[in-house]
């Protein structure tokens, strides 16, 4: 099969974006014909589809010009749509497997597929096809204001970085692409949701339900072989932002006098650092880690901890942790309450509760974790990189045997 993958990002930035680099080594492992289409960065990892690539969109530009060619091209970037179709063209895809396009990409590049007679599914890895800044949250808790099309709602509480200027952007961007084109809608054959919960939440917002397809991430260390050993500490590691609910882990530390790493980087990093240093948590920050080093630091935790106060889709971080032996401690919330079985393979507290998650830290001690690991390895084993990919070409296929319009 001749498949197109697009991301906008085409270096390990996010868990989106490792997903998108491990799927593109699957399936040419598997004998398939793959090429990439992304944005041009300096950070970009070698590609032989890089003259593709359309121009680097800085959502930062500080000069007023640039901002108002930024906000144009988040709304419909032409030159994304121009460099997409020769790529279709020199190609000649069977199908394409968009992940994370919006902002930098934009959605022009569906209607250039759609002119190629080209069938697309897409994979959902954050809410922005429903919400305006794609996390279903906003002043500090869970949000679904913007249900029916209230696109608006972003724009009066300003959900995007607290700026007037980019939260009318981004509820322009989607009142042109779901109100006045609707070119998700369109041109879009099927939607692949890692979560039920994502799937759920989409036809809660007026999706259609046979629209979507429900298929679990896979990390990028699916193989991994778990060392069996269950350190003091207990780690969290991703990004360093309000959301992530990393002050919710320091209080429970400061109450069961747990030790803590934490490894990522981000805004909210050093208002950690000095809410750890108030409560005086024994806390480790490593700063970003990655390959063999966050390995090494997930394989000698005694457990992994994902504290969000937003409604998390499937976060690799848990995957990963899982599939090295690992339990979660997980927020009740979003699709982590389908990854955590409570009590079997990891221990579940309501979000935003530290005292319930303190309490976890306690209950598990090292045969506790060790015990509780082993199930959590079990539990992914059932999912490993081959059913995935089985998975995935039972979607691919169906959406290459879906009528076009």
């Amino acid at each position: 099969m001749k498949i197109l993958l697009v991301n906008k990002f085409y270096y390990p930035n996010r868990g989106a974006d490792k997903y998108f680099l491990y799927l593109e080594k699957l399936l040419r492992s598997k004998g398939h014909e793959v090429r990439v289409f992304a944005m041009s960065s300096a950070l970009n990892l070698p590609s032989a589809d890089s003259n593709f690539f359309s121009e680097h969109v800085n959502l930062h530009a500080t000069k007023l010009l640039d901002q108002l060619s930024v906000a144009s091209k988040i709304i419909y970037n032409r030159e994304a749509k121009r460099q997409f179709s020769r790529l279709l063209i020199d190609f000649k895809p069977d199908l394409i497997h968009c992940h994370n396009i919006y902002h930098q990409l934009s959605p022009s590049i569906l209607e250039a597929a759609k002119s190629a007679k080209v069938p697309v599914t897409m994979h959902l890895h954050d809410y922005k096809l429903i919400c305006p800044n794609y996390k279903l949250y906003a002043q500090g808790q869970e949000c679904r204001r913007c249900q029916k099309q209230k696109y608006w709602q972003c724009i009066a509480h300003r959900c995007v970085e607290n700026s007037s200027g980019k939260s009318a952007v981004a509820a322009i961007e989607m009142y042109v692409h779901h109100t006045i084109k609707h070119i998700y809608r369109d041109k879009v054959k099927l939607f692949i949701a890692p979560s039920r919960f994502m799937r759920d939440v989409c036809v809660e917002f007026g999706w259609h339900k046979e629209q979507f397809r429900i298929l679990e991430n896979i990390g990028s260390i699916s193989n991994a072989t778990p060392t069996n050993t269950y350190g003091d500490y207990f780690l969290y590691f991703g990004a360093l932002e309000e959301e992530k609910g990393i002050d919710t882990l320091l209080r429970a530390a400061a109450l069961s006098r747990a030790k803590i790493v934490i490894a990522g980087e981000g805004k909210a990093e050093e208002n950690l650092k000095q809410l750890a240093t108030e409560l005086g948590v024994n806390v480790k920050f490593t700063g970003k880690l990655g390959g063999s080093q966050l390995q090494q630091t997930i394989d000698e935790s005694r457990a992994v901890v994902i504290p969000s106060r937003w409604p998390e889709n499937m976060p690799l971080a848990g995957i990963e942790a899982m599939m090295s032996g690992k339990a979660v401690i997980a927020a009740k919330i979003g699709g982590l309450q389908e990854l955590v079985v409570d009590g079997d393979d990891g221990l579940l507290f309501t979000a935003n509760n530290h005292q319930e998650l303190s309490a976890c830290l306690d209950k598990l001690d090292e045969d506790a974790a060790r015990r509780m690991g082993q199930k959590a390895r079990e539990s992914r084993l059932s999912k490993d990189e081959n059913w995935h990919y089985e998975q995935l070409i039972k979607i691919y296929e169906e959406t290459l045997n879906v009528k076009r319009k």
